[in-house]
This record gives C-alpha cells, structure tokens and sequence, in this order.
C-alpha cells in the first residue's frame, strides 16, 4: 500500500483524529484463504448446497490418513495413477471420495469428502457411506441438513422447509471447484515431487511390516 506525500514531510501523527463519518466496513473484494475453507463435513447445525445438480459433476480423488503428532488427519494423493498405486500400496488403507465443494447458509465453504459407495466383497455397502452420499446428492438440489445417528450407524438427512428454502437462496460459491479443493487440502497433499520430503508420509511408507503366521482368509 501506498500513501501520496507529494515529497513533503507529514507528521501523520497530526491525522489521528478520524471523522465520525468515516467508513469502517472493508472495501474491494473480500480475498478467500486455505483459512475461510476446510477438508471437512458440515457442521451437525449447517444448512448447506453441495456443487453441480449430480454426483457426476463431482471429482473423485484419492485419501489416506496421516498422522501429524497426535492428529490423525487426511491427506490428498494427487498425480498419474501409477503414483497413487504405489502410495497405496504403502499405506495399505486409503478410500476413495467424491470432493462435495459446499456452501452453508451463513456462506461458509467447505470441501467433504464423500466416500464413494463401493460394496464390499459380500455385496454389502457401508451404511454410513450409503447414506453420506444420498444425502450429498440431495444437498445439489436442495439446502439439507444432516446428523450422525450413531444407533443405527447411518447419517440421517432433513430438507429445509419451502419458506427456508427460498430464504437461504441460491448458494454462490465464490471460489471456483478447483481453487476450493486446492485450498481446503492446502499443505496437505501427496504429490510425486513432494512425498520424499514430508517427515510423516515417510514415516509410513518406510514402516516394515511384521510376518504373522496368520493365513489370509
């Protein structure tokens, strides 16, 4: 920022004094940072608007879990698919997600990643999952609500009521789809060129595993 002197010496120390009818709302274009949005799901209290009117419209990406300290955290694999094989193959765990770009009611962003349904090797689908992505598909359309029914291991989903509907408007989602996803993973992705210099990503994949005698069922 700069400040016009004309090539005079000001004591700005005689402009302390401010007008009462100075305006003290911020100017220009309000700037979004990794810290207006995070990799996380709505609030239990949110209405919210997912992204596009279908799961299609969605990426799907890659996430293992990392910990940092003592926080178990997720962390993005981006890249060829051969590099996501290999960081998979050394995590041994990662699921896959559709990245749900949301806004709440109040104008908050937020990635949630949605695990995609997938059935198990008996046919059978994670009710949690199940009912994440209903409720996912619903939120593109609609301003939705959703809690966690821990009894009945499912997330239950409600839509706000016509009048709600028309109060809350249409969702505006001031970032582009990538830039949101971008900056809500923020220092938190896997790449082929950053792997090797992240401390807790090698602490894993250079893990040894232990042989049991156990026979693989």
């Amino acid at each position: 920022m700069t400040t016009v002197n004309d090539d005079k010496k000001v004591d700005f120390w005689d402009q302390v004094e401010t007008s009462t009818d100075f305006n003290l709302g911020l100017t220009g274009n309000k700037l979004m940072t990794a810290a207006h949005i995070e990799a996380k799901k709505p609030g239990e209290t949110d209405w919210f608007r997912v992204y596009g009117t279908k799961a299609a419209d969605l990426q799907t990406g890659l996430i293992v879990k990392v910990k940092i300290d003592v926080i178990d955290q997720d962390f993005l694999i981006i890249g060829p698919d051969t590099f996501k094989s290999e960081m998979l193959d050394g995590f041994k765990k990662g699921r896959l997600v559709y990245q749900a770009h949301y806004e709440t009611s109040s104008g908050r962003q937020g990635v949630w990643p949605v695990a995609v349904p997938t059935p198990d090797k008996n046919g059978n689908i994670n009710s949690y999952n199940q009912t994440a992505f209903q409720i996912m598909e619903r939120a593109q359309n609609e301003w939705v609500q959703m809690k966690t029914n821990q009894g009945d291991r499912v997330y239950d989903g409600w839509t706000a009521k016509p009048e709600d509907q028309e109060m809350f408007g249409t969702p505006q989602f001031r970032l582009e789809y990538k830039e949101a996803i971008k900056k809500a993973y923020n220092d938190r992705v896997i790449t082929p060129d950053n792997y090797s210099a992240n401390p807790y990503v090698m602490r894993v994949l250079e893990a040894t595993q232990i042989k049991t005698a156990a026979e693989k069922i």
